[in-house]
């Protein structure tokens, strides 16, 4: 047996072991759930407040399970009105509980709940443009463990830096 061929034969082994573990990695990596959560405004900008609920989507191309949102109680305290003491908060604090836990969410899919509102008077349950981070924490259908971070602006979204045209078309 000739050395030069093992040495090539070992270091094509090494290459085409190398090159199916990255391919797999790939393949998981873009074969998944990929959970998102977002602020949106039921009606953009009403006369006397803006009402809010929490978007959860799956973008991703497989469904996912078990999906738990959840927020240090002090950062949820200092997003929320501090004469806010009503229903509206209450289900807003559920959102991050136990009993807020999605049990499944199809891929292409999204769910939401009622996340108080915004007003200009002492009655609303945001501070308006809150931002604070939640965790986000989720599984795949085989088992596998999914946590991220996830930004949320507590704003009007129909227009990013707070103001926007309206859509005549839509009025």
């Amino acid at each position: 047996m000739n050395i030069g061929s093992l040495i090539i034969a070992s270091a094509a082994f090494a290459v085409s072991t190398l090159s199916f573990y990255f391919a797999r990695k790939s393949w998981r990596e873009s074969n998944r759930p990929l959970i998102t959560v977002r602020t949106t405004s039921f009606d953009s900008g009403g006369n006397v407040g803006t009402t809010l609920s929490l978007l959860v989507e799956n973008t991703g191309n497989r469904p996912a399970k078990n999906i738990r949102l959840t927020v240090d109680p002090k950062v949820l305290e200092s997003a929320l009105a501090a004469e806010s003491e009503d229903a509206l908060r209450k289900r807003v604090e559920m959102c991050f509980s136990d009993r807020g836990v999605i049990p499944i969410l199809a891929n292409g899919r999204n769910t939401s709940n009622g996340f108080g509102w915004l007003s200009a008077d002492d009655k609303a349950t945001w501070k308006e443009d809150a931002r604070f981070e939640i965790n986000v924490s989720y599984d795949d259908l085989d088992g596998r463990h999914y946590k991220h971070t996830n930004p949320l602006l507590i704003a009007d979204d129909a227009g990013f830096a707070g103001s926007y045209w309206s859509d005549p078309q839509r009025n």
